[in-house]
């Protein structure tokens, strides 16, 4: 161990790489500083707008599996506050998922009215329809629950996130502004299963949210984030449907990008949602951030490489080490963590959610700095119990098929 060090800081002296490591941290000390700022300035798309006359809402939520919570997570879609006709739709593809218990319970719940809070007009069903329509399992779901559809206003919600009684109200109000085709929202993590699970959640809070943010504030980034989006179903419709992208694994943005193809807006709503992190090891952490990693990789390369400077801590870190440990090495990384810290704060007081411990944060931030690096190697992604292979454009294809084809080729 004493020789690999040895040999890694004779490394740092002999190369160039000082100043490029000094410049890079400094670099994202200051965009840490600039996301802090947009924080501070951020005001998304109003969803407190004046009173409308409150349209039909169609919810649809596909179900993969009875994570942790999901019970909670499903009714908080019941319990809302909204004087209009609402229809909840769950759909899974397997007859012995167990998310269908779940939902055959709410189902069952509100009918009877046993769901304090549910307004009168909303109905719920479940749709078990095992029939596939492309790579994407999630997108296969939505495409057997549209058929179901009763109302001109349809929003898309995760599983795995929980929601305010104001929820549906406030996504109507944003959808009725002039030239809004969708309407998405960011959302925070709320931690479920211990450390991994926390550490999940404050990728979500102190990396991506930020990111998010300031890429919307410098107009340089236009988020579709699949947590929640809401549309009028003529748009949905006039966009291509579910089947225009049954073969994306980042379903939410190919959405995003063909409601803007109709010359419509998608903007973000004035609040965030909470989003439950179930991750009970590191390799169940590691492949969810890769497969995220990879994702926005494929869609937007020298948008994702853009982002090593969001990493103040690593970067400072490295020019520690290639100084010998000079002065001005450990004041930078000194100051790279005050900086995290204060963007940790900033979030944690900007919106509702779960602080976190701000020893975690360091921890944290080495861990997105390994992710960034890996996800730039070759490698495939897990989701939903299987592994698929990322082409151009974020399209998908299940490792197995690419295996038979191979070995079709050779025969």
């Amino acid at each position: 161990m004493d020789d690999a060090w040895l040999a890694l800081t004779e490394l740092m002296d002999a190369s160039p790489l000082e100043p490029l490591f000094y410049g890079l941290a400094i670099a994202a000390c200051l965009y840490t500083l600039l996301c802090i700022f947009s924080l501070r300035r951020f005001a998304p798309a109003g969803s407190r707008a004046p009173a409308l006359d409150a349209p039909g809402i169609t919810v649809l939520k596909p179900l993969y599996g009875a994570e942790q919570g999901l019970y909670d997570h499903l009714t908080s879609f019941c319990r809302q506050d909204y004087s209009g006709p609402v229809q909840i739709v769950f759909g899974v593809q397997n007859p012995d998922d167990p998310a269908a218990i779940v939902a055959r319970k709410i189902v069952n719940a509100l009918r009877a009215g046993r769901i304090e809070g549910a307004p009168a007009g909303m109905t719920a069903e479940l749709l078990i329809d095992p029939a596939r329509h492309g790579a994407n399992g999630k997108v296969s779901n939505l495409i057997n629950m549209s058929r179901r559809i009763e109302h001109d206003m349809v929003v898309l919600a995760d599983s795995d996130i929980l929601v305010a009684p104001d929820y549906l109200s406030r996504l109507a109000c944003a959808l009725a502004q002039p030239g809004v085709g969708l309407v998405t929202c960011l959302y925070r993590g709320a931690p479920k299963a211990g450390v991994w699970s926390r550490l999940g959640a404050m990728w979500v809070d102190y990396g991506f949210l930020p990111n998010v943010v300031t890429g919307v504030k410098l107009k340089m980034a236009n988020p579709c984030i699949g947590a929640t989006t809401a549309l009028q179903r003529a748009t949905l419709d006039a966009a291509g449907g579910f089947p225009a992208i049954k073969d994306q694994l980042a379903d939410d943005y190919a959405l995003g990008e063909a409601v803007r193809k109709l010359g419509l807006k998608v903007v973000l709503a004035d609040f965030a949602v909470s989003h439950a992190h179930g991750e009970t090891s590191l390799s169940q952490l590691w492949r969810r951030e890769m497969r995220w990693a990879r994702t926005i990789r494929s869609l937007d390369f020298f948008g994702y490489a853009g982002m090593a400077v969001t990493f103040p801590l690593a970067w400072s870190l490295f020019a520690m080490l290639a100084g010998g440990f000079e002065p001005a090495g450990v004041i930078l990384t000194f100051a790279a963590l005050l900086c995290r810290l204060a963007l940790q704060d900033e979030v944690d007081r900007r919106f509702v959610g779960v602080p976190h411990a701000l020893w975690l944060s360091p921890l944290r931030d080495l861990l997105s700095f390994a992710v960034f690096v890996a996800s730039f190697f070759p490698g495939q992604v897990h989701w939903r119990g299987q592994d698929f292979s990322m082409g151009a454009n974020g399209v998908m294809t299940p490792v197995e098929v690419e295996v038979e084809a191979r070995e079709a080729e050779v025969a």
